[in-house]
């Protein structure tokens, strides 16, 4: 049997890697490198909350602070009518419509004909939710509430996480200790060493045989484990629940992305990609939609031991106090660093006019950086009239255990990302939450 790391290094033969150093650059170019721009094919199918808009409710029966919006159509500026009231069912109550990105269409005009999970109620109230009034109420409410508040009248989503490592420990925690009052029930947890589970998961929840997922009837799998596991076992949890993918990192590789689109499709699934560590995702998002993007580059710093590294970055001399281990495109590193290149992962989704092959990935091992991870992105637009170019610069600082993966941010982001996601209508493709 191979282990993680021995697939890890068989898979990685990457288009393209750089290894640098603070003394001297190096370059190597597989003669196959895709010169086109391109995320792999998920610019027809990758979506973000960035790009959705809503309408509020214009209808006779709608109400204040219902808080429910119905789509434009397609094929016309005008709002969509009212739909009676109807019972609630599992899965659909409470939870608010998201319209399509206005770059890609998910639902057909007719209100009647929404995908299931995405029905619009429209409350008997006298006003209408999407008046500045109600607004302001609902944005007022801390998030907790309204997430508890949304959970009342439906039946609890059932949640499975697969992974057991620290942001898996700090998921089913959160999970036992709050998923009940917010509509959020755990029904396994899963770990390659089932014995770190022991004493702090109740014997119930363990899940032995991942294959098995399946008869505790799911709603959502959480990945937090290792880009091994979507590679090998991602497509079979998509033909039994939606998927929260924590290792993005796994997407470079485009035969598992065509597989996860592909089952995503067949199952009527959604796969969802946590943003981690990326600060601007929607502002990204938005401006890759609009067509004003033209280059994206994530650097990412930290101490030599917060890294899990792969061949022949496993083997890079550290030259200095701050030494450049690689720099060229996302593809091409993820196979060499999985662990540490979700965060330029999650960049290269969140543009897939870029996509995988043209975000730039710069990995940095600095000694000063014993408890912190630092992740720079640097983004701007192609030049203007005048030959000036719109550009961004962000600088995150993230603390961090010494010789931690995972910074303390992340970890609370991942937790946002997860009931992000299951307040989204399930949707095949591939989306960022």
């Amino acid at each position: 049997m191979r282990t993680w790391e021995q697939g890890d290094q068989l898979r990685a033969q990457s288009p393209c890697h750089w290894l640098l150093s603070t003394t001297q650059a190096g370059c190597s170019f597989h003669d196959n490198l895709a010169s086109q721009k391109g995320g792999g094919g998920l610019q027809r199918e990758f979506s973000t909350s960035a790009g959705r808009s809503s309408v509020g409710c214009r209808g006779k029966n709608c109400q204040e602070g219902g808080g429910h919006t119905r789509p434009r159509s397609p094929k016309s500026p005008h709002l969509l009518p009212c739909p009676p009231s109807q019972p609630e069912g599992r899965g659909n109550a409470g939870k608010k419509p998201h319209p399509a990105p206005f770059w890609q269409t998910h639902f057909h005009p007719l209100c009647r004909r929404l995908r299931k999970g995405t029905r619009v109620n429209c409350p008997k109230i006298s006003s209408c939710p999407g008046q500045l009034g109600s607004r302001q109420h609902k944005e007022l409410l801390p998030q907790p509430a309204r997430l508890k508040g949304m959970a009342l009248d439906k039946a609890p989503w059932k949640v499975g996480v697969v992974g057991y490592g620290r942001l898996g420990q700090s998921l089913v925690s959160h999970l036992l200790d709050q998923g009940p009052e917010l509509g959020l029930e755990l029904v396994f947890v899963w770990n390659r060493d089932p014995g770190r589970m022991a004493g702090s998961v109740p014997s119930s929840l363990q899940l032995q045989d991942l294959a098995a997922l399946g008869e505790r009837h799911p709603d959502l799998v959480v990945e937090v484990a290792h880009p091994q596991i979507i590679h090998e076992s991602g497509a079979q949890i998509l033909r039994h629940a939606n998927l929260l993918v924590g290792s993005p990192s796994a997407l470079a590789n485009q035969t598992t992305e065509r597989q996860l689109l592909g089952a995503s499709h067949r199952w009527n699934h959604a796969v969802f990609v946590a943003r981690g560590a990326l600060w601007g995702t929607e502002d990204i998002s938005r401006l890759d939609a609009a067509g004003g993007l033209q280059s994206l580059r994530v650097t990412m710093a930290t101490h030599p031991d917060g890294f899990r590294l792969l061949g022949p970055l496993a083997s890079a001399h550290i030259t200095g106090p701050r030494t450049v281990l690689y720099e060229g495109p996302v593809r091409g590193l993820c196979p060499f660093a999985p662990r540490n290149s979700n965060t330029m992962a999650a960049a290269a989704l969140a543009a897939p006019s870029l996509g995988f092959d043209h975000v730039i990935g710069v990995l940095v091992a600095d000694l000063s950086l014993t408890d912190l991870h630092v992740v720079d992105v640097e983004l701007k637009g192609p030049p203007g009239p005048s030959g000036r170019s719109f550009a961004v610069h962000t600088h995150r600082e993230n603390p961090a255990e010494p010789g931690a993966v995972t910074g303390s941010a992340t970890v609370t982001a991942f937790w946002r990302s997860l009931l992000g996601c299951c307040q989204l209508p399930s949707r095949p493709g591939i989306h960022l939450c």
